[in-house]
């Protein structure tokens, strides 16, 4: 199981009354719930989300045509049409995405979901700043090349193949971890034409707690924190799902 993000974390994004009528129109035409069989009995299907959308759209045209022959308010009623049938869905995906994760044990089933669905997270906060960079280089390869938070940094990196952008990998396609201290890594033979995900851990060597020892760097605040029990040993919990705060994951097509 990974840890990215609770269950409870599940957060799908609402849409405002106030939002770009051009982004709104958009999401409704983004769902794609019939791609999600556990999204079965969701109230709009995608035919009716859809509707909600060409019928916003035909408004804000009329309306912005010269003459106009839309009122302001007429646009304004297929607004909320629109927008409150997709917050009603909204809050029925993350209800079913969050049940199917806690069924499976796996917080990913969930998050997938919502993104097949054509739905948005929120993303939480990570406590790790996320600063490495993917590069397809050709023939299965992918470098990954990381700024280095400080003088002995090391790398925890892992990765999977997935469905597509934005889709996180199930658990059992995320491989082996890539521990390194090298900033900067290859990773050979993948399948070309494929999407992988990839994220990354940093932690640094511990400083011992006396007057010279040098303050730690932003980066460094920002690494992965682990607990200590004197200031020459880490200390790792046994049972937890990882030891590692993870930042969030990149996607690259293999080229």
């Amino acid at each position: 199981m990974t840890t990215e993000i609770t269950i409870n974390g599940i957060t799908v994004l609402l849409v405002h009354r106030t939002d770009k009528y051009a982004d709104l129109i958009q999401k409704a035409f983004n769902q794609n719930i019939a791609a999600v069989p556990a999204l079965a009995d969701v109230t709009y299907d995608d035919a009716a989300m859809h509707g909600f959308g060409t019928a916003m759209q035909t408004e804000v045209t009329k309306f912005k045509a010269t003459p106009p022959t839309a009122t302001k308010s007429d646009v304004m009623i297929a607004v909320d049409n629109m927008v409150n049938a997709y917050n009603k869905n909204a809050g029925e995906i993350q209800s079913i995405a969050r049940e199917e994760a806690r069924a499976a044990g796996n917080v990913n089933v969930g998050i997938n979901i919502v993104l097949k669905a054509g739905y948005l997270l929120k993303q939480p906060k990570s406590p790790v700043e996320t600063s490495f960079t993917l590069t397809a280089e050709g023939g299965g390869i992918v470098d990954v090349d990381t700024k280095a938070p400080g003088k002995g940094a090391v790398y925890i990196r892992k990765y999977g193949i997935t469905e597509g952008k934005n889709i996180l990998p199930e658990a059992k396609n995320i491989k082996e971890y890539l521990i390194s201290k090298e900033g900067s890594i290859r990773t050979e033979k993948l399948e070309i034409g494929a999407w992988y995900a990839f994220c990354e851990a940093t932690i640094m060597p511990i400083h011992p707690t006396d007057n010279n020892a040098p303050a730690p760097t932003q980066a460094e605040e920002k690494s992965t924190k682990t607990i200590m029990s004197n200031k020459h040993r880490r200390t790792f919990i046994n049972g937890d799902d990882s030891n590692y705060n993870f930042g969030p994951w990149l996607w690259i097509l293999v080229s």
